[in-house]
């Protein structure tokens, strides 16, 4: 594999991720009162603590893909 594919493949991986990312937030966003009233029945965590759950779901995951795919794909088009 040359620079350029691996450069290429980060950019995807970023790209889907974020993707992932908007459409996680898209659904508890658009759908809190269901996915909580789900998440409650099938978890058993009660539907006042959903929301910080939610909010620490989504930031662990912005972080993961910071640190895992935009970071490495921002050094390699530096490099390239």
């Amino acid at each position: 594999m040359t620079l350029a594919d691996v450069t290429t493949f980060f950019g995807w991986m970023t790209a889907v991720n974020i993707a992932i990312y908007l459409l996680a937030v898209l659904a508890i966003v658009g759908a809190r009162g269901p996915m909580a009233a789900m998440h409650e029945r099938l978890l058993g965590v009660p539907r006042a603590d959903w929301p910080r759950i939610y909010v620490d779901y989504l930031a662990r995951y912005k972080i993961a893909i910071v640190m895992l795919n935009l970071v490495p794909w921002l050094a390699l088009l530096m490099l390239g």
